[in-house]
């Protein structure tokens, strides 16, 4: 009896010992005052301040070819919970495993976030508090120069015994399928994204609609400088069923300068619709999907979605500066905006012009498990943003906020 504890312990012991397990947390407050923050003003506006909070804790796991990841995480406002209340805020984030097939495929299942390319149409959206994580099955392959990833999602709200019907999410995806394809040949990279999306038709139970997006990505990176160009085409039926024929263009020239300062020249175009043409029935405002906005429209988020240019398209051309001392980053970036496409108020065209930002961003990391990040961003507003949004485009649309980052480790094996 004693031999047979000691050979399962030390079995049991071994098993551990080749294991390994990382518990860790992040805790992310951050304070934010917004005067004209993603709306413009009004005469009558007050400035709104106030702190939310992310609170993650993450369990990685990996055992010989099985990974693992689970992270849960609460997202709150400060105050937004009664005291002495039992307010359940709790949700899974991510809960994944991933299976190495071998050198070099793998399998990964379960609800799990990532980014794509640029981030541009898939992301984690890190900027958002609760951000972004799919339910799905990812099959990734590897071979020297050659990446493939296909991820597949279906989704249900419920079980049921007949159909698929999905109407009480009917503002989510139904399906969604990505294939990225990517070859390196030296400096030079080629890819491929194709991105096919399912929405279920409003009032039925088994009619769906598919949207299809799909372009290519061509990358040069020097020691010193990268260019990156991207060009996109969106087709099939919009959520509501209508024909989309919309295109998508993007060019970044990254110049490095020594080894403390960078500067970014891009580009970005968002076809969009002629609001004049009044006998077009097809949806020419092309839709970044389920990619960052923040990161790339600027930091005061007036623009992401069609809706937000009036379905009239965008126009996004930037200038970055980024200079990075010891432990401390600095950037600053301009951004012009305009419409793509006509825009029509009290049946009279429009000025494209929409708005200059100017956002600066400073981070310090403090040590290996602290980081401060401070940001401030300012938009000054034309006519046509203020027929699109309403409020008054007189005067200074400002934000600023602070955020700190505490990643610290509890154990690690």
């Amino acid at each position: 009896m004693e031999k047979s504890f000691i050979l399962f312990f030390m079995v049991f012991i071994g098993q551990f010992a080749n294991a390994q397990l990382n518990i860790s947390a992040e805790y992310r407050p951050r304070f934010e005052l917004r005067d004209g923050y993603g709306s413009l003003k009004t005469d009558n506006s007050d400035p709104a301040y106030f702190v939310t909070q992310r609170t993650r804790l993450n369990l990685n796991h990996q055992y010989n070819s099985i990974t693992s990841r689970l992270s849960v995480q609460d997202y709150r406002i400060w105050g937004d919970s009664k005291l002495k209340s039992d307010d359940p805020g709790v949700s899974v984030y991510e809960a994944w495993f991933k299976m190495d097939l071998n050198s070099h495929w793998s399998i990964t299942a379960g609800r799990q976030s990532f980014d794509i390319d640029n981030k541009r149409f898939i992301a984690k959206t890190n900027w958002n508090q609760v951000a972004t994580s799919h339910d799905g099955v990812n099959i990734d392959y590897l071979n020297n120069n050659f990446v493939a990833k296909i991820f597949t999602a279906f989704n249900q709200a419920k079980t049921s015994n007949f159909g698929t019907d999905y109407t009480s999410q009917i503002s989510n995806y139904k399906f969604l399928n990505v294939i990225w394809l990517e070859k390196r040949i030296g400096d030079v990279a080629l890819a491929n994204l194709t991105i096919t999306d399912g929405y279920q038709k409003e009032g039925t139970t088994n009619t769906d609609y598919y949207r299809i997006t799909t372009g290519a990505i061509f990358k040069i990176n020097k020691q010193f400088n990268n260019l990156q160009l991207r060009g996109f085409y969106q087709a099939g039926k919009n959520k509501t069923g209508q024909d989309v024929n919309a295109y998508y263009a993007n060019a970044d020239f990254e110049q490095k300068i020594g080894t403390n300062f960078m500067s970014v020249l891009g580009f970005e175009f968002m076809s969009g619709n002629d609001l004049s043409d009044t006998l077009n029935m097809d949806d020419n405002a092309f839709d970044i999907l389920y990619g960052a906005g923040h990161a790339f429209n600027g930091m005061m988020d007036y623009f992401g979605t069609p809706k937000t240019t009036g379905n009239a398209g965008l126009i996004n051309a930037y200038l970055k500066a980024i200079t990075s001392i010891k432990k401390w980053d600095l950037s600053l970036t301009y951004h012009y905006f305009a419409l793509a496409n006509k825009y029509v108020y009290m049946e009279e065209n429009q000025k494209k012009f929409l708005a200059n930002e100017i956002d600066i961003v400073s981070n310090l990391k403090v040590n290996d498990i602290i980081n401060l990040e401070l940001g401030y961003g300012v938009i000054f507003a034309g006519k046509t943003l203020e027929y699109i949004k309403g409020g008054n485009s007189n005067g200074i649309q400002q934000f600023f906020y602070t955020m700190i980052i505490v990643k610290p480790v509890f154990f690690k094996n």
